[in-house]
């Protein structure tokens, strides 16, 4: 075989090889889009410290970071579950409702309503998440009220 036959050999190999070791990290994924935002909203439901540390184990990378225009910064799980033990605190019995994601490659966007302890709604927002290979949460950035108008 001439040089040319075997290089082209090889380069199908190693492509056929890496889109199915793409194809098998997708299906490996450790959490799905859409458990993600539902163990990521229940957390801020939760005030449980454990219980909520045990929903951020499952759905938020170990260094995720988090930040608003409160202005909050939380990097890592620890500090995330201390800023919203600082919200419950502030917010006693409001609860927040979070949509399906949007998503698009490993980005997806989430509106959420906070209600008050009688149902009423305080106020909107939208969070942006970027997740890691594995589906776990690396970063969400929350904006506050409706979005602007165009």
């Amino acid at each position: 075989m001439s040089k040319l036959v075997v290089s082209l050999l090889a380069a199908s190999a190693l492509a056929s090889t890496a889109v199915a070791i793409r194809a098998a990290a997708q299906s490996d994924l450790r959490v799905t889009p859409d458990a993600a935002v539902v163990a990521y909203c229940a957390a801020w439901n939760t005030t449980d410290r454990s219980a909520r540390g045990r929903l951020h184990a499952r759905v938020w990378a170990a260094d995720g970071v988090y930040s608003d225009p409160e202005p909050t910064l939380a990097a890592g799980r620890a500090a995330l579950s201390d800023a919203i033990s600082e919200f419950q605190h502030h917010y006693p019995g409001a609860r927040f409702r979070c949509s399906a994601p949007q998503m698009h490659h490993r980005a997806m966007r989430v509106s959420w309503i906070l209600l008050g302890p009688d149902g009423t709604q305080i106020t909107q927002g939208i969070d942006f998440y970027d997740l890691a290979p594995d589906g776990l949460i690396s970063r969400v950035v929350g904006f506050f009220g409706a979005p602007p108008a165009p």
